[in-house]
């Protein structure tokens, strides 16, 4: 609104204003001699001249589904079901899951369910920093799931299964 005014009032000016005679072109003056600035004019048109600053160039925007997500997201599903996988050959091996109990561990229908809500909950997160604008961290989102699971996966298969202690004396 307060813009729209601004222009209005600047139209105003121009249409009551005398055409300006042409002007012959400056002489040029040393450098030690150089013309003092002009005073300042009044508030409102000393703004209209002042140049706008430069906008931060946006990063391209891409539909959510794109190619890149889709192997991203699709890699942080195949990290999930190797971190199953792996939890579960512990289990067999008589290793105890840390972060969970061994009973929900056990049962592989309730298990299989958290790791595919925790695959589901990264493409959530993924979305919402898509939807305002933190594309980059769209993208890492998936990345560090996938580094996690990944690692901890690896973890499961390299720890030493535990073997019973030898009889005394045998």
């Amino acid at each position: 609104m307060p813009a729209q005014l601004l222009a209005q009032q600047d139209a105003a000016a121009q249409t009551q204003s005398p055409p300006a005679a042409p002007q012959a072109p400056p002489a040029q003056t040393p450098p030690s001699q150089a013309p003092a600035p002009a005073p300042p004019e009044a508030a409102g048109s000393s703004a209209e001249k002042a140049p706008k600053p430069a906008e931060a160039p946006k990063p391209p925007v891409h539909r959510f589904w794109d190619q890149t997500n889709s192997y991203l997201f699709a890699g942080v599903l195949g990290a999930r079901y190797l971190d199953f996988a792996s939890t579960l050959n512990a289990r067999r091996r008589g290793l105890d899951e840390a972060l969970l109990n061994n009973e929900t561990v056990d049962n592989h229908a309730a298990f299989a369910v958290i790791e595919f809500a925790g695959a589901a909950t990264s493409v959530g997160v993924s979305y919402l920093f898509h939807r305002y604008g933190h594309h980059s961290l769209e993208r890492w989102t998936s990345i560090i799931h996938i580094s996690v699971a990944t690692f901890g996966a690896g973890r499961n298969f390299l720890l030493k299964t535990p073997h019973p202690a030898p009889p005394p004396g045998g």
